[in-house]
């Protein structure tokens, strides 16, 4: 059996970080934008860190939704079982990845097919 009580709070935990990393990099990202007197220099500086924030951003918010799909699995008790091939997750996979929808062997599969 899982221990998805603290598999629960370490998910829990990682989506607050989360939300915390996100808003800041908003905060960030409004600061930039409105900084009128930067030189042509700094500007063009300041544009790519705005553009790689707004991506780091995005996968911050991705991570927050495998999170939010995880409390689903656990909520329905599919939890711990991968999507793929719906052999249990090992627990030390678990333990890495709390969100983890796949086993090892389906993920690596997966990822091998998208690229």
């Amino acid at each position: 059996m899982l221990p998805i009580k603290e598999l629960r709070k370490k998910l829990l935990a990682q989506r607050r970080e989360l939300f915390r990393a996100v808003a800041q990099i908003e905060d960030e990202l409004l600061w930039l934008e409105t900084d009128i007197e930067s030189e042509r220099m700094e500007r063009a500086q300041d544009e790519t860190f705005i553009r790689l924030l707004a991506r780091l951003d995005d996968r911050q918010k991705a991570e927050i939704e495998e999170i939010d799909r995880a409390f689903v699995r656990i909520e329905s008790g599919d939890y711990g079982r991968c999507e793929v091939c719906k052999k249990p997750i090992p627990l030390a996979r678990l333990e890495a990845l709390p969100a983890a929808a796949a086993c090892l062997p389906c993920a690596q599969a997966r990822e091998k097919t998208s690229t």
